[in-house]
């Protein structure tokens, strides 16, 4: 599985317990971990460099419309 995978899989399953407390807002996830939210995707994607550099994560907003088409 490629790291956007498990990230994106990462956001599918704990996307309920996100939207309670941080609807609207930017969460930056590396690998299963969730790791910075954000009110804007550029201050979750400064964050994201900072803390990772090149390395792979994902910034997503949190949303219940939010929708993933991923080949596995």
């Amino acid at each position: 599985m490629t790291p956007l995978q498990t990230e994106s899989m990462t956001y599918r399953s704990k996307l309920p317990q996100m939207l309670d407390r941080h609807e609207g807002q930017y969460v930056v996830i590396k690998g299963t971990t969730l790791e910075h939210f954000s009110d804007s995707y550029e201050q979750a994607l400064d964050w994201a460099y900072e803390n990772f550099g090149l390395d792979p994560f994902l910034v997503k907003k949190v949303a219940s419309d939010q929708h993933f088409c991923i080949e596995y």
